[in-house]
């Protein structure tokens, strides 16, 4: 039986391998791995910058893709003027992953957006991201720290695909300082954070399945995370 091939992106990083360093395209393994777990043939994107013209190019051979984590979205693609504690623009990631999403809407191809990816999916739908919400909220349950992840509860909206998936509540791991502030067009608030309110999921109810999360389900994919990639991967078919 042929499986479903995911794409996942990913991101250049400096590392250390022994004695060898150098930049290496980097995606964490629980995104690898939840995939596969959930019946998937996991794909890992390069961003290649040939693709912010041309995504089609890889989108062809994919049947859903994730969208993971990682360095803050650009504030001047939603019209925003920089917080001083956004981190460095990263235009290469961004303009790769803002054209794959969009196409990746357009050809109704199945979703799966995490931390970074939920706000991407935000604002290549027109949305606007908060960008300290430490400013706003007490930011510890959802990022303890530079190196760790917060972890909280959420409910879920009523009717949400994310309510069939995780149920009326759940706790997960965060690790984000950055949330939702304007919702973009065609998509819905999903999940909120228990107590304080932040956006957590996001929905577009017109797709095959368009779910973004802000929290990680990678960190645990073979717990409590696992149905996202399960429901992603069930949605090729």
């Amino acid at each position: 039986m042929s499986r479903p091939t995911i794409g996942i992106t990913s991101y250049w990083a400096p590392v250390q391998l022994g004695k060898w360093s150098g930049r290496a395209t980097v995606t964490f393994h629980g995104y690898v791995e939840g995939t596969r777990l959930a019946g998937g043939r996991p794909l890992v994107i390069p961003a290649d910058p040939y693709l912010a013209d041309d995504p089609d190019d890889v989108l062809d051979l994919l049947d859903g893709v994730v969208f993971v984590g990682g360095d803050d979205v650009a504030p001047e693609l939603y019209g925003a003027e920089r917080d001083p504690r956004t981190g460095p623009r990263n235009e290469r990631r961004d303009a790769v992953e803002l054209s794959l999403m969009r196409r990746t809407l357009d050809r109704d191809l199945p979703v799966l957006a995490i931390c970074r990816g939920i706000q991407v999916l935000n604002v290549a739908r027109g949305g606007t991201l908060i960008q300290h919400l430490a400013d706003h909220i007490d930011q510890r349950p959802h990022r303890e720290d530079d190196s760790t992840y917060g972890v909280h509860d959420l409910v879920t909206v009523p009717g949400s695909r994310l309510r069939e998936i995780v149920g009326e509540r759940a706790t997960v791991h965060s690790h984000h300082h950055q949330g939702i502030d304007r919702i973009g067009e065609g998509l819905v608030a999903a999940a909120h954070a228990d107590p304080d309110g932040i956006v957590e999921g996001l929905e577009d109810p017109s797709r095959r399945f368009c779910v973004g999360v802000l929290w990680h389900p990678d960190a645990d994919a073979e717990g409590t995370g696992a149905g996202l990639f399960q429901a992603l991967v069930s949605s090729t078919g």
